[in-house]
């Protein structure tokens, strides 16, 4: 190998390191909330305004957390609450984390969707 060839190896590979931890660094970053939340098997629109404390209607309950990028971000329920992936059981209002201090309310919208066939078969 060259002295060429070997700073052409070597430049690549800190160009390829920087990108990835740029990338990193985009997806794991994020502060604020979304407009819209899928949290377990539901989907949750933004309702307001972020606020300082998780306004759920009562004193809040830790019902787990969600995925945001890489972050995942704390979800608290109303009082009485549970996580759980039953139908019948989702809170109708939640509120998550924003990363800055803040909390956004959600509003159940339905459940979230899924992949897979369409019903009747299509084609």
């Amino acid at each position: 190998m060259t002295r060429r060839s070997i700073a052409w190896i070597v430049v690549g590979s800190i160009v390829f390191v920087l990108i990835g931890l740029a990338g990193l660094n985009l997806a794991s970053s994020r502060v604020g909330c979304p407009a819209g939340v899928r949290w377990d098997a539901f989907t949750y629109e933004a309702l307001g305004t972020p606020a300082p404390s998780p306004q759920v209607g009562g004193d809040p309950t830790n019902l787990g957390s969600t995925f945001l990028g890489l972050a995942t971000r704390a979800v608290y329920g109303p009082p009485g609450s549970s996580a759980t992936a039953s139908a019948g059981a989702h809170p109708d209002l939640i509120a998550m984390d924003c990363g800055d201090g803040t909390y956004q309310s959600y509003r159940y919208t339905g459940p979230a969707p899924t992949i897979g066939p369409s019903p009747g078969g299509g084609g």
